[in-house]
């Protein structure tokens, strides 16, 4: 028994030496380390004998996407088949390193001939657009009346903010479906049983998720806030979905600088009225459209940003006006409101109303249209009120009796000494260097009446 056991032993041992002087013998061979593949060797199933490996990585990846994948249903009824795969291997190192790695296989092939086949992962490198959009356009992964899985959220618009659970839905997930197919080309194995439900699109967040329920907590802690902005007519409360976007992620009630600027740059947006166009019927009847000018309400970005910082950190119910720049005349309002005076350049005229109620009304002389002096349209308001000054510019020197500011370019109205007439067509020839000329005789009665920030709409 011992004897038979060294016998054994010593037949391994030899076969072992051989075996090892072969492959030695083999490594030291021109087969071995040429640049290219042996004689009779196959990659995959595809030919690839006596190729360099550039050359073999060529002509692997390009059998390799001339194949066909059949995608087939539970009954196995064929639904789809694709080709021209259009995707690029990383097989290069592979490919190189295949005598290394199948080192007695490719011995043996190399001194008795033999064929030598070996197979290696088609690891995808990337894959080309149109041949994803041919599957992701595939009739049995879009089907019409497939309903998408809904995530878990929390119901914002409910005071109570209840969680509400996650609903899965018959859609498919196509990227999902898609990478399964590309592990399925990789393997060569090109028949792919498509179970759908397998593929549904799963919902990322569920009624138990942790950050979920973490956030709920938050918004019973800090969204129950009430913070009103009082804008005469538009008045409103920020909703608990603005209110959600002004906190910052930490969900520990401190705000989002970033959140809270936004939001304040979309109130100005919406409710700054300087120089905004308007369309409206004046109190005199005439259907008008202004734009430009300096009057209305402005909101201060960074201030009213301030404040309402400190607002949503307090935690406390808020009633208040945005911090303004500029503010017009009484109670916030896009429109003009019924007290402002209006000048007509066609008719030549000004009109005062105040509560809607004409109080004043006389012919007027504007800017010189023919020497490019004409009035400026816009929405405007009465910056001051002076008596005794003296109007000043490059080819003139008029004192005048009443002064008030309309434009911060130095036009107003006031009195015109040197005119004996008014209204008509004086303006397009004979006009002003810009400002509202009115009678010595009637603008002491609007000057009483009229009072700064008022507002001035001049139009034709």
């Amino acid at each position: 028994m011992k004897k038979t056991l060294i016998i054994i032993t010593a037949v391994i041992a030899c076969i072992i030496v051989a075996i090892a002087g072969l492959i030695l013998a083999y490594t030291r061979s021109s087969d071995y380390t040429a640049d290219h593949l042996p004689q009779k060797t196959s990659i995959n199933g595809v030919d690839c004998s006596n190729l360099t490996y550039d050359e073999a990585f060529s002509q692997l990846s390009d059998e390799w996407n001339k194949k066909t994948l059949t995608v087939v249903g539970s009954l196995n009824d064929k639904l789809a088949e694709f080709t021209h795969f259009d995707c690029t291997y990383d097989i290069a190192g592979q490919i190189r390193s295949i005598k290394e790695k199948h080192l007695l296989t490719a011995a043996m092939s190399h001194y008795l001939r033999t064929p030598f086949s070996v197979k290696i992962p088609m690891t995808i490198k990337t894959c080309g657009d149109s041949f994803k959009e041919q599957v992701m356009n595939s009739e049995f992964l879009n089907n019409p009346n497939a309903k998408a899985s809904t995530d878990a959220y929390v119901d914002l618009s409910d005071p109570d903010f209840p969680i509400i659970p996650e609903k899965m839905g018959t859609a498919i997930d196509k990227d999902r479906f898609f990478q399964a197919m590309l592990e399925q080309i990789q393997s060569g194995n090109l028949q792919m049983i498509y179970d759908e439900k397998k593929y549904n699109d799963i919902p990322k967040v569920t009624s138990d998720d942790e950050n979920l329920i973490k956030y709920q907590e938050f918004c019973k802690k800090y969204l129950g806030q009430k913070i009103d902005y009082e804008l005469g007519e538009d008045s409103f409360t920020v909703s608990v979905e603005e209110l959600s976007t002004m906190f910052d992620s930490s969900l520990s009630g401190k705000a989002s600088t970033e959140g809270v600027k936004e939001y304040v740059k979309q109130l100005a947006e919406k409710y700054n009225t300087v120089g905004i166009e308007r369309t409206f019927e004046t109190l005199a009847g005439k259907k008008i459209t202004v734009k430009g000018g300096t009057y209305g309400w402005k909101i201060d970005q960074e201030k009213e940003a301030e404040q309402l910082t400190k607002d949503l950190e307090s935690h406390k119910d808020v009633k208040r006006e945005p911090i303004y720049s500029k503010k017009g005349y009484g109670t916030y309002s896009r429109l003009l409101g019924n007290t402002y005076a209006d000048v007509d350049f066609s008719r030549q005229e000004v009109r005062f109303y105040r509560d809607g109620v004409l109080k004043f009304s006389c012919s007027v002389v504007t800017g010189n249209q023919a020497r490019g002096d004409a009035t400026p349209t816009g929405t405007y308001f009465i910056m001051n009120k002076l008596r005794n000054v003296i109007l000043k510019g490059d080819d003139y020197e008029s004192p005048v009796s009443y002064w008030m500011g309309i434009t911060p370019t130095g036009i107003g109205f006031h009195d015109a000494s040197w005119r004996s007439s008014f209204g008509g067509s004086i303006w397009r020839t004979n006009g002003s260097h810009g400002c509202v000329n009115m009678p010595t005789g009637r603008i002491p009665e609007f000057y009483r009446q009229a009072e700064v920030g008022m507002p001035v709409v001049m139009h034709y």
